[in-house]
């Protein structure tokens, strides 16, 4: 379970920030991509039930207002998925 679900999130995040810099943002949906079952996952379990469905889509409006060229928007957009990535591993790490 944890070979699937750690290395595609580091690579989502690491992919949503190269997005950001060469202002691709196919990297972003590639990255929505990855984070799907982080997100089926989190929707299974009691604390997120369906919200966890959303974050893939924070990635995809990211993807959106960066071909539009809002950059601001995309990094804002961006920045649920690094709290939420963030949040895990310290739980994971401290419990």
């Amino acid at each position: 379970m944890s070979l699937l679900f750690w290395p595609f999130m580091i690579a989502s995040l690491i992919l949503s920030i190269l997005a950001i810099c060469v202002k691709k943002p196919i990297f972003l949906v590639i990255s929505s991509i990855l984070f799907v079952p982080l997100s089926l996952y989190l929707a299974a379990s009691p604390r997120f039930e369906i919200w966890g469905l959303i974050f893939p889509f924070f990635y995809i409006g990211a993807a959106m207002s960066l071909a539009k060229k809002i950059l601001w928007l995309s990094i804002l957009l961006v920045a649920p998925n690094f709290i939420l990535i963030g949040w895990i591993g310290f739980a994971v790490k401290n419990h």
